[in-house]
């Protein structure tokens, strides 16, 4: 692969190991992980993550599609379908869904820089510049039909407690479609301590159902990943 001349203190931005290395790190902020994404927007993010999923490095997007043609098998379905996008970057797993056909997209990220970039291909009808957390955001209730999320769980990212905010912008009967590396369920504190309890009441109270909880090769680098899909009940 070539090299590219966007760098951070000698970093090659098309080196998916040294990115890595960088910021899926314990001990990372959420306000370090945003400055990295920030600076990475217009250094090769795009084609870095193309470049690996064409050598199978990057299975994620495949996942995705593959899990939403089997929620929304009629494409008359996707055309009236709003979804909102959580860690929507650059947009690239929102062209996967122009590309099966979903037509009402939202992108939300806390990244300004990666979301200019999303805006300029024209990808989302609507975008949110922040994190989304436990607490009410700006998002009416029941606002989508289904909100995804590709590697968007891990170090110094999206905590647990914005499930519950999920729950609360996603229609009853939507989904939650999440791609995440497998491992951080036992390698991340908040996950470890949080994920089992919280997916347990929410199934208790009647609030979700667990439709998926699916293992898969290759989420990013040879990491195994999980897809879950989850539906909201009320």
């Amino acid at each position: 692969m070539a090299a590219s001349d966007n760098t951070e203190e000698g970093a090659n931005w098309e080196n998916l190991s040294h990115v890595a290395s960088k910021v899926l790190v314990p001990g990372v902020t959420d306000e370090q992980v945003t400055d990295f994404y920030n600076k990475w927007a217009n250094g090769g993010y795009d084609q870095t993550l193309l470049d690996a999923a064409s050598r199978k490095d990057y299975n994620a997007l495949n996942v995705l599609k593959q899990a939403l043609q089997d929620l929304y098998p009629e494409e008359d379905s996707r055309d009236t379908a709003v979804v909102l996008d959580v860690g929507a970057g650059t947009g690239l797993s929102g062209q996967v869904m122009l590309d099966l056909g979903f037509k009402v997209l939202d992108g939300l990220d806390p990244s300004a820089e990666m979301l200019k970039v999303a805006e300029e291909k024209r990808v989302y009808r609507h975008t949110y510049t922040c994190y989304l957390t436990g607490e009410p955001s700006q998002i009416p209730a029941d606002a989508y039909d289904c909100l995804t999320m590709v590697g968007v769980l891990g170090h110094g990212c999206l905590q647990c407690d914005a499930f519950e905010e999920m729950c609360r912008i996603v229609k009853p009967g939507g989904y939650i479609v999440n791609c995440m590396r497998r491992a951080y369920l036992q390698e991340v504190p908040d996950y470890i301590q949080n994920w089992e309890p919280l997916k347990e009441r929410l199934e208790r109270e009647g609030r979700w159902r667990v439709v998926k909880m699916d293992p898969y090769p290759d989420h990013f680098i040879g990491h195994e990943g999980l897809l879950m899909v989850l539906q909201v009940l009320q």
